[in-house]
């Protein structure tokens, strides 16, 4: 693959590693009910993992262990992110954003940079003693139901790393995600409101301040 190729598809993935541990877990049986997380990976959570994910039942927001990528039929692999720009379009995501919707707890995700020597640098990106809660949704399959995370157009310094972000939810808004598609168009546009960035192993910090201006 040429590198300018190569390039090229490493920026439209983002996302693809996101961290969860026993605090998380322990922080989100304050919020949801029948919380299942012991099958659930902790520490690096990657593609094809099983991981803890929050769903509604009935008007109350439960957890389930699913595994993380749609199945990429006749391609091998998963597929781990879906755009918010089309996701209501393609015919893969569109029925589960409309009945499916569902949200990641993590503590914090990754993401990579490459810098000028062509070494990799790499970026936590997290809230300072807060669940991140990304959005997603997921798929009924009998083989084991699956989820994918959102993703948006990066802004503020996270430009400055990757093209592409998390959709993020704000902690007052999950149960208007999981219940009302109305509101969860809305929330596609709304930005969350601050994001901490850190050089892994140390170094930078810096805050991504991504609410609208009101």
């Amino acid at each position: 693959m040429p590198k300018a190729q190569k390039a090229a598809k490493e920026r439209k993935n983002m996302c693809g590693r996101f961290y969860m541990d026993d605090e998380t877990a322990r922080e989100i049986e304050k919020i949801a009910e029948k919380i299942d997380w012991k099958r659930a990976k902790t520490g690096d959570v990657y593609p094809s993992d099983l991981a803890l994910v929050l769903k509604g039942d009935s008007g109350r927001m439960v957890s389930q262990v699913l595994k993380w990528g749609y199945e990429a039929k006749g391609k091998g692999g998963v597929i781990f992110n879906a755009r918010t720009e089309t996701v209501r379009e393609r015919p893969m995501f569109r029925y589960d954003y409309e009945s499916h919707r569902c949200i990641i707890p993590a503590k914090k995700f990754y993401e990579w940079k490459k810098t000028q020597a062509g070494q990799k640098e790499k970026y936590d990106f997290y809230a300072h003693g807060e669940v991140l809660f990304l959005a997603g949704i997921y798929h009924k399959d009998p083989d084991g139901d699956r989820f994918t995370i959102l993703t948006r157009g990066a802004e503020g310094c996270m430009e400055e790393i990757h093209n592409r972000m998390p959709l993020i939810l704000a902690k007052e808004d999950l149960k208007k995600w999981l219940f009302s598609t109305e509101e969860a168009v809305k929330l596609m546009d709304r930005h969350f409101e601050k994001l901490l960035r850190k050089r892994s192993g140390g170094g930078e910090y810096r805050q991504l301040s991504l609410f609208p201006q009101q």
